[in-house]
């Protein structure tokens, strides 16, 4: 109810001529306190509401308490992406907000561009859509480009941006570990040979998932007398022709090493596989250009170069790509017409570049379903294993000795060279400790099954974010958009945790169990989940997947991009009471002169 100060004696407290329910009103007010502010033993929960009462916080609201320090481990797409983001799609803002580092253990930008330098390396990724949404590129030479090429470009782009400003080379994260008390993270990193200690209140994982690579587990491996090399770290001293090579796997690098090994003078080269894989291309790309190239790579002309340097027609082109592989999505429905068409399909391409060889088709054309692995266009892999110096074995390899590979079928195959072409380690575990709140380890968390809240953080382990964590979209559309929306999904916590004073968040465990016990409900009608042995299931046969998102990339961008749910998280404030950042009840905005204070009126 309403009090008029006209019967206010002039104490403020007693007038004679007041009635008896003012009267009383003010008495009541006089035992509140001189500003008729209830004292909190008044309160019916007095402890608590001394808790929470604090001094104000004499600044306009949303005015940040500190500058957060954030801390961004690896330089390749996923880091230059946050960098580009930080130093200049968002600069004027988040310049205000915080400071940043970038850790890179390697002496270049590049991430797995500069690991991988295998004879053929190539993206399976139309370039157009394999660069940087800030830096589209007319030049690229082939509709698939070599890793040579896109670390070329990937360089440049850095250098124009100058977006290594903040990258300290050689400098490798050893371990971090999460000080609850002081809500940051005490992170220890070596740096020739020698370790230092830095803090950050975020921490980002932008190390991918292509960043690791380890010898495969197979016996006698390191007593071969010969040359061996892992795909991930190959060695270009080394004359590989007039030898014996096996080659072990075919993923995607075992499949673009083989035919480049085969070409070369006296090459006998052997492919040790578990099982086929889909190498086929449905379309031909120069048809996107007007050109009646039928190659599934073709070579850019130089009149195609020419219109893509007017930006609007470059744009048109990489929406007409992009809308053709997200359209694609279907395909990996399990059953689906689509499908069963695209399968069809796959397997007479892949005959006919066998020759129609019986054996050949047997052993290299999959019965599983197509989508279960990743498709590659495999540019001459197939054609590859007509030729007689080019042999093929499905048996399971035994061991290895000083001078060759025992498979199980009792063959001895003796060599000079072996490629291990067996990729990274895609488990998610991190490759050095990640302690997180109470003791946890992320590794032990994920040893088993690397679960994590929408591929972007993980319970238990606050303040910490993840490009490219668990059930992320690495299996269709294109990765670097994806990037993209992930980053400006950490943009918005970036800034919702500056301004309001908060301290750590972390997804609740009970939101990311729901997740992904609904994303397997998904995955079921899905091809990720057929009868292969995939990276996407961690190299099994059953089990979950754990490697791509549940649905389409549309989906994840609807989901992420720029788009948080801080109910799904539990969030802890700096201060014992989450609405400090209030400040003095006023807006840095309206204290500005010059501001059209009347803004909403429309």
């Amino acid at each position: 109810m309403a009090r008029v100060n006209a019967t206010a004696g002039r104490d403020g407290f007693h007038d004679p001529a007041a009635s008896e329910d003012d009267q009383a009103y003010r008495d009541v007010n006089r035992s509140n306190g001189p500003q008729g502010i209830p004292p909190p033993e008044a309160h019916d929960r007095s402890e608590c509401v001394q808790s929470i009462t604090i001094p104000l916080n004499d600044v306009p609201a949303w005015t940040p308490t500190k500058k957060l320090r954030v801390v961004i481990i690896g330089a390749g797409y996923s880091g230059m992406m946050m960098a580009q983001k930080l130093q200049h799609q968002h600069a004027e803002e988040m310049g205000k907000l915080l400071d940043f580092v970038i850790y890179e253990a390697r002496s270049t930008v590049g991430g797995t561009w500069d690991a991988n330098t295998y004879p053929g390396v190539r993206c399976d990724v139309p370039s157009a859509i394999y660069a940087f949404p800030f830096e589209p590129n007319p030049e690229w030479s082939h509709f698939f480009s070599t890793g040579g090429e896109i670390q070329d470009y990937f360089v440049r782009t850095v250098t124009k941006w100058k977006l290594d400003e903040h990258v300290q080379f050689n400098h490798r994260v050893a371990e971090a570990r999460w000080v609850e008390d002081r809500a940051r993270w005490r992170l220890e990193i070596e740096h020739d040979g020698k370790r230092f200690t830095d803090h950050a209140d975020i921490l980002i994982s932008a190390r991918g998932f292509l960043s690791t690579w380890r010898w495969p587990s197979i016996r006698g491996l390191h007593d071969f007398r010969g040359h061996k090399t892992h795909s991930a770290d190959w060695d270009h001293s080394y004359d590989y022709s007039h030898k014996r090579i096996a080659v072990i796997g075919n993923g995607s690098s075992g499949i673009q090493i083989l035919p480049e090994l085969a070409k070369l003078e006296g090459a006998h080269v052997t492919s040790f596989q578990r099982g086929p894989t889909w190498v086929f291309s449905r379309h031909t790309p120069a048809k996107l250009v007007g050109s009646d190239d039928p190659s599934p790579n073709p070579e850019y002309r130089e009149e195609d170069k020419e219109r893509f340097r007017n930006p609007e027609e470059l744009k048109q082109y990489r929406k007409k790509v992009q809308g053709g592989v997200n359209g694609a999505f279907k395909l990996f429905v399990k059953g689906s017409q689509y499908n069963k068409d695209s399968t069809e399909f796959a397997r007479k391409q892949m005959a006919a570049k066998l020759d129609n060889d019986p054996d050949l088709c047997e052993k290299l054309i999959p019965q599983y379903e197509l989508g279960c692995r990743r498709i590659t266009p495999g540019s001459g892999y197939l054609e590859a294993f007509t030729q007689p110096n080019v042999h093929l074995t499905n048996s399971e390899i035994v061991e290895i000795n000083a001078d060759g590979i025992h498979t199980a079928d009792g063959v001895f195959h003796p060599l000079d060279v072996i490629v291990c072409a067996t990729g990274f380690d895609i488990s998610q575990v991190p490759s050095f400790p990640v302690i997180g709140r109470d003791g946890v380890s992320l590794a032990e968390k994920w040893k088993d099954e690397p679960e994590s809240y929408i591929s972007l953080a993980c319970p238990d382990v606050p303040n910490l974010f993840f490009f490219t964590g668990p059930n992320a979209t690495v299996g269709h559309g294109s990765l670097i958009f994806s990037l993209d929306w992930s980053a400006e999904w950490m943009i918005q916590w970036l800034r919702k945790m500056a301004e309001e004073d908060i301290a750590s968040i972390a997804p609740k465990q009970e939101v990311v169990d729901e997740f992904v016990r609904y994303g397997d409900q998904i995955h079921k009608t899905l091809a990720w989940t057929g009868g292969c042995r995939s990276w996407y299931k961690a190299n099994r046969i059953d089990g979950r997947v754990t490697a791509t998102f549940a649905g389409s990339a549309i989906l994840y961008e609807k989901l992420v991009n720029g788009r948080i749910r801080p109910e799904d998280f539990e969030i802890r404030y700096r201060s014992t009471n989450r609405w400090r950042f209030l400040g003095n009840g006023f807006t840095q905005y309206e204290l500005t002169e010059g501001n059209d204070l009347s803004y909403y009126v429309a």
